[in-house]
């Protein structure tokens, strides 16, 4: 039979054999989820690239159309300036009364009150308003694009 001393080892034996037990079982289960979770990580990470990646080239897009279109903004408004001239349309600001006998030629009034832009003037504005086109339509692209949205 088992005296006291022997009970007492073997009793510790089987505690430390199930507390390594335990502590195996406990280190495979933590490592486990944690190659779970890296490898979610890892594809949530690998999905924003690609993400980035479609937003990175739906924004250069919307680079390059301005880019394009500051390289034609002039022509464009002298085309429409052209188009305007060629249609007889000129365009007119409205005068103050003070102000439209001594603009209008042999001091005489006007009795609209307006007075024709200069060619120069009406090219810019033109060209500004072309401008503000482009640049609200670049923004809603750029908008659109960091939405998710497309074109």
């Amino acid at each position: 039979m088992l005296n006291l001393k022997e009970f007492v080892m073997w009793g510790f034996l089987v505690l430390v054999g199930m507390g390594l037990v335990y502590t195996k079982g406990h280190s495979d289960a933590t490592d486990s989820l944690t190659i779970k979770h890296q490898s979610e990580q890892l594809a949530a990470a690998r999905q924003l690239e690609v993400e980035r990646e479609t937003t990175q080239q739906a924004l250069a897009d919307v680079s390059k159309n301005w880019q394009a279109y500051l390289a034609t903004s002039t022509s464009s408004a002298d085309r429409v300036l052209d188009d305007l001239r060629g249609r007889n349309v000129g365009l007119q600001v409205k005068l103050a009364d003070s102000i439209v006998s001594c603009v209008t030629s042999g001091g005489r009034s006007v009795t609209d009150g307006r007075a024709e832009l200069h060619e120069d003037t009406s090219r810019f504005l033109i060209e500004q308003a072309q401008r503000a086109d482009a640049q609200v339509s670049g923004l809603q692209g750029t908008v659109r694009a960091l939405q998710g949205g497309t074109k």
